[in-house]
């Protein structure tokens, strides 16, 4: 039933990152609902339970956005795993822990984006493509894990599997 439930909220941010968030953005930045939730489960999950749901985010997102299966799949799916491992002995519960994994999951996960796209031979130069990262992403993105990470501690009882 957890599952279901995780599951479902990744869906939802995912519909939000596509429609809603494109209208309302700053200088052009949203935040990354689904890559700090992504973070958050890795963090308070172990690895053998969490890599479900970033293989589940990554499935959801290239079926609906995506143009081959499976590539933001092995994104969330390396991103939980690392993210996970480096938690395993990190305070759960305190903000600390996601305001130091999160800058990790990210760099992984654009790092790994760009060198896949290109080995596939989409040419996105690398300084724009890094600039596509600055201030404004970090800020909102930080602003947007304080919410999210306070959010899933006051309803944990719902999504983490073991109290």
């Amino acid at each position: 039933m957890k599952t279901l439930i995780i599951s479902l909220v990744l869906l939802l941010e995912l519909i939000l990152q596509g429609t809603f968030f494109q209208f309302m953005n700053i200088a052009g930045f949203y935040p990354d609902l689904v890559l700090i939730t992504i973070v958050i489960i890795g963090i308070f999950h172990d690895k053998e339970y969490s890599w479900r749901f970033g293989l589940i985010a990554g499935l959801l997102t290239d079926i609906i956005y995506g143009r081959v299966l499976g590539f933001h799949g092995l994104l969330y799916l390396t991103v939980i795993v690392v993210v996970s491992i480096l938690a395993s002995n990190v305070f759960k519960e305190s903000i600390v822990a996601p305001l130091l994994l999160f800058p990790i999951g990210s760099l992984v996960k654009n790092t790994m984006y760009y060198m896949i796209t290109y080995l596939l031979k989409e040419n996105i130069p690398i300084g724009e493509y890094l600039a596509s990262f600055g201030i404004y992403y970090w800020v909102i993105n930080m602003i947007a894990l304080f919410a999210v990470f306070f959010l899933m501690l006051r309803y944990k009882k719902y999504w983490v599997v073991s109290n």
